[in-house]
C-alpha cells in the first residue's frame, strides 16, 4: 500500500472520530426542556426585619459570552425552559422564567422593551394593561421591568418582567402569579425582589 492510501486511510479516519466526538458531545450537553436542574448549592438568608429563607443558587453556563447565576428559593421545582439558557421555576406564589434575549446592536433594552416585547404581550394576553415601568440596577448592570396585569381563563394574573442589560444578550426574568398574591408584602419581597436582584452575569 503506497503512502498516498495510507495517508487518504488516516484522514478518512481522523475526520470520522472528530465527526463522532463532536455529534456525541453536542448530544451530551443539549438538554430537554422540562429537564429537572440541580443547584450548585443552597444557603440560608437571614432578611432584615423577616424570616430567614433558603435560596438555591443556579448557574447557566450553555451560551458562551452569556453565562450567568441566579437564585430562586430552595422550595421551587426548577426545570430546563424551552430554549437554550433558559429556567422555569414553580412556586406556590407563582411561576419564574429566565431567558436569554438577543437585543440587535443598532437598538437598546428599553426600545425593544416598549416596541417590541410590550406590543407582543399586548397582542397575546387578553385583557393585558401595563400598571409600571421602572429602571434600576442589578449587580452593576442596567435593567428595566414591565408590571402588567392580564386574564388567562380562570383569573386575574399579574406579572413583572425584568431585563437586565448584558454585553452580548440581555437576561428577562419573568414572575407571573395571581393577582390578589402578587403585590402582598410576602411575595414581593421574600420571593419577587430577592430573586430579581440575585442575578448576576458571569465574566461580564
Amino acid at each position: 500500500m503506497s503512502k498516498k492510501h495510507i495517508l487518504i486511510i488516516a484522514a478518512g479516519v481522523g475526520i470520522i472520530v472528530v465527526f463522532s466526538l463532536y455529534t456525541f458531545g453536542s448530544q451530551s450537553t443539549v438538554r430537554k426542556s422540562g429537564t429537572k436542574e440541580s443547584p450548585v448549592n443552597s444557603v440560608v438568608q437571614i432578611s432584615n426585619g423577616g424570616p430567614s429563607t433558603t435560596v438555591s443558587t443556579y448557574v447557566n453556563r450553555e451560551n458562551p459570552g452569556n453565562f450567568y447565576s441566579i437564585q430562586f428559593p430552595s422550595k421551587a421545582a426548577v426545570e430546563h425552559g424551552n430554549a437554550s439558557g433558559s429556567y422555569t421555576a414553580r412556586l406556590p406564589q407563582g411561576v419564574f422564567s429566565v431567558q436569554l434575549d438577543d437585543i440587535p446592536d443598532n437598538s437598546d433594552v428599553p426600545l425593544v422593551l416598549l416596541t417590541q416585547i410590550q406590543p407582543a404581550l399586548k397582542s397575546s394576553l387578553q385583557d393585558f394593561n401595563r400598571v409600571a415601568y421602572n429602571q434600576f440596577i442589578v449587580n452593576g448592570h442596567r435593567a428595566w421591568d414591565l408590571t402588567y396585569t392580564w386574564k388567562n381563563a380562570t383569573a386575574r394574573m399579574e406579572s413583572i418582567k425584568a431585563i437586565v442589560e448584558g454585553s452580548d444578550n440581555a437576561a428577562s426574568i419573568t414572575f407571573s402569579g395571581p393577582r390578589q398574591e402578587f403585590g402582598t408584602q410576602n411575595t414581593n419581597f421574600t420571593v419577587i425582589k430577592p430573586v430579581i436582584e440575585s442575578f448576576h452575569w458571569i465574566g461580564q
